[in-house]
Order: C-alpha cells, then structure tokens, then sequence
C-alpha cells in the first residue's frame, strides 16, 4: 500500500513538472512581415520618370506603430541616380499592412534594364520577423511609331513602307540595295534599331542581321544592313516623305 502511494507521488509531482516546463499555448507567435510580392516591374519613361507603390503586410493588427527600416541591397545593378526610397516603413497601430512609394528617373538605366533590390530591417528588439527581399525590375518606357511611309536619302533612294508587327515591332517593305523589294524586320528598343530578320533569309537562306538608330530630333531612321555574301553593315538612311 506505501508502494502505491509512493508511486501516485512521483507520478503527481511529474505531471506538475512537465506543466511548468511546457510552453505556455497563450503565447502568440512572432509577428511577421512580408513585402506583398517578392518581384515587381516598374516602368520609366525615357528620358522622364516613374514610381511605383508596394505594400506590405503583417500577420497580425499591430497594438502600437510598427518602424522598419528600408535599405538597398548590394546586389542591385541600378544606380542610385535613379531611384529614390523612403529610410524606413510604419504600420501603424490598429493596422498590419502600410504602403511606400519608390520614384524612379530614366538615369543610367540601360535598355536592358536595372533591378533594384529591397531589404526590410527590424532594428528594435520587438521580436518581429522581416520576410524575402523584393527585386524590382526598371524598365525603360520607350513609345515606338516607326509606322508609315519612308523613302531613303542614300543608295536606290526607294520609297519603302514601315509596317507596325508588334508594340515594337516592325517589316521595311525594301532595302536600299536590291532593286526587288525584299522586306526585312527591325524592333525598336528605346529608338535603338535591331534587324531580326526578313524574306531573304527566309527565302533563300541567307543571314541578315544589322542594328541602327532613330534619332527623334532629326527623325532620320539609320540601318547598318547585312546580306551573307551580299551586304556587309551598308549604310541605309531613311527619313518620313
């Protein structure tokens, strides 16, 4: 009978054990913020500007404002000439999202286009969690209007017509060259000029490639154009009749 009683002791005394070393389940989790999206685009305009608004979120309605910091992570290929960023990012109390604001300026960024990274960063001891950065992309905003009729100042001097194929995207009835019109594709990227094809190459299998400007004060369109065997990076001049 002592042995049981002994035993029902020990089993008590283990059972308060283990319920004081027990997490408490009313504990709350950490709270944790999070960028809506982990990539963005944000257009610029040539030559002009730009923003773009994100938001971010928290898991739970915040008792007091909520400070984070804001910082530009080492891996971003854009300048800092281009953009502008707020320091630090507040949810406000009552509240678990905020938004920010990044302005952008068309300042050395490429036509390939730059990626800005974004870091949240918790300075204060409040246990709070910060999510994956956000990789903004910037994108130059070119407007392409190419289309119409154009005639060549060099060469044959043939009237050829610019036909829109895409957003950037265009067929030159002619080249300057040939006397029969063999029509050629060109994209526009920020009025930098690419040959990307064209009837010769898809009728008789030659290569054709080329690059080029458009300048918008004089509206000259210039195409360096070459055949396989015929053409090598001749110059072409066209200009709106």
């Amino acid at each position: 009978m002592k042995k049981l009683v002994y035993i029902c002791i020990v089993a008590i005394a283990a059972i308060f054990y283990n319920c004081e070393d027990a997490p408490s389940l009313t504990v709350p989790p950490a709270d944790y913020v999070s960028f809506e999206t982990n990539e963005a685009t944000a257009l610029v305009a040539l030559d002009g500007t730009g923003e773009i608004t994100l938001n971010v979120y928290a898991t739970r309605v915040q008792g007091s404002d909520l400070v984070l910091g804001l910082q530009v992570s080492e891996a971003s290929s854009a300048s800092a000439a281009s953009y502008s960023i707020p320091t630090s990012i507040t949810i406000p109390s009552g509240s678990n999202e905020a938004a920010f604001t990044v302005s952008l300026i068309d300042e050395e960024i490429s036509n390939a286009g730059e990626s800005l990274i974004l870091n949240m960063v918790n300075d204060s001891d409040n246990g709070t969690l910060v999510g994956e950065p956000i990789e903004i992309s910037l994108i130059r905003d070119c407007p392409s209007e190419l289309e119409g009729d154009w005639v060549y100042t060099d060469g044959n001097q043939k009237s050829v017509t610019i036909e829109k194929t895409g957003s950037t995207t265009y067929t030159v009835s002619g080249d300057n060259f040939f006397g029969t019109d063999y029509a050629f594709n060109i994209s526009d990227t920020c009025n930098e000029i690419t040959v990307t094809g064209g009837e010769i190459a898809d009728s008789f299998g030659l290569a054709v490639s080329g690059n080029g400007t458009y300048d918008s004060t004089t509206g000259e369109l210039t195409i360096f154009y070459t055949v396989e065997g015929n053409l090598d990076n001749r110059e072409m001049t066209l200009v709106r009749q």
